[in-house]
């Protein structure tokens, strides 16, 4: 089977035990998975401890192998490589002292050509807001900075896509705006994103939301619509349903409804919220 021109990734019928405990259905810690990635899309992988979303993103990437049924297929595939993942703790996958170092000696060994591979890594940086830090010690850098080194890493490398594990799940809120912000403008220049998360504010609401629960795919449309209610005072939406607590903004909105105002998506921020309203008033 051949991917489609615009398709990036694809998972067709996927389930994940490991080799050890194969035997038992209910050691598969993902289930029959189906999953496909347009180019320069962004989906959001949602899912509680434990509902196998991170394992989904090592799977997609790769970096697991044996105890895997199912077909994978990836558009840039033909070197074998898995996909670099961005994970919680960015310190564990740095190996320089410096941000600069650090991308240079990983396309080092990658066996990335010498000849302008100094050019893509610092390029890479100043993609990421990193120009004016790359020859800081890694240590005097922050754990939203170092995140940022390491998707700098990715974007040198010209890893067909950002595969990021729950990045911000260590970082402050306004760390975590810039961040979240970093990725956004990539994402808007093409950039295709796999953004697994617990934290339903980091969302906007057209994203392509993926929500996962005991290893299988329990729902799949835009993240306005994760809240989204049969009727007022209804608690039935898919949200709800998958045991995640709505926000505020969420709570407001549902109030709005059960008062005769329709909105076109629930928000689930603050900022959100007053953007559909807005646009309700107008």
């Amino acid at each position: 089977m051949f991917l489609t021109q615009h398709t990036q990734l694809e998972l067709i019928d996927v389930s994940y035990a490991p080799v050890a405990l194969a035997s038992e259905e209910s050691n598969y810690i993902l289930s029959g998975i189906h999953l496909a990635v347009k180019r320069g899309e962004w989906i959001s992988l949602l899912g509680l401890n434990g509902s196998g979303k991170s394992t989904l993103l090592k799977a997609a990437a790769g970096l697991i192998r044996q105890g895997v049924r199912g077909s994978i297929h990836r558009s840039e595939s033909g070197s074998g490589k898995p996909i670099p993942i961005v994970m919680q703790q960015p310190d564990a996958g740095l190996v320089g002292t410096t941000p600069w170092e650090d991308v240079v000696t990983l396309l080092e060994r990658q066996g990335s050509p010498a000849e302008g591979l100094v050019q893509r890594a610092e390029q890479a940086l100043r993609e990421v807001g990193l120009g004016r830090r790359m020859h800081q010690p890694l240590e005097t850098l922050s754990g939203g900075q170092k995140q940022l080194v390491a998707i700098a890493g990715c974007l040198a490398a010209e890893a067909p896509m950002l595969l990021l594990d729950e990045i911000t799940a260590m970082l402050d809120p306004g760390m975590t705006a810039i961040v979240c912000g970093h990725v956004r403008r990539m994402h808007k220049q093409g950039t295709t994103v796999l953004w697994v998360t617990q934290s339903l504010e980091e969302l906007l609401p057209g994203d392509r939301t993926v929500v996962m629960k005991d290893g299988r795919i329990v729902f799949e449309d835009s993240a306005g619509s994760l809240f989204r209610r049969s009727a007022p005072n209804m608690p039935d939406s898919p949200g709800e349903r998958e045991g995640f607590v709505p926000p505020y903004a969420v709570k407001v909105a549902w109030e709005l409804e059960a008062q005769g105002v329709q909105l076109p998506f629930i928000p689930l921020t603050a900022e959100q919220l007053a953007e559909v309203v807005a646009s309700y008033v107008r």
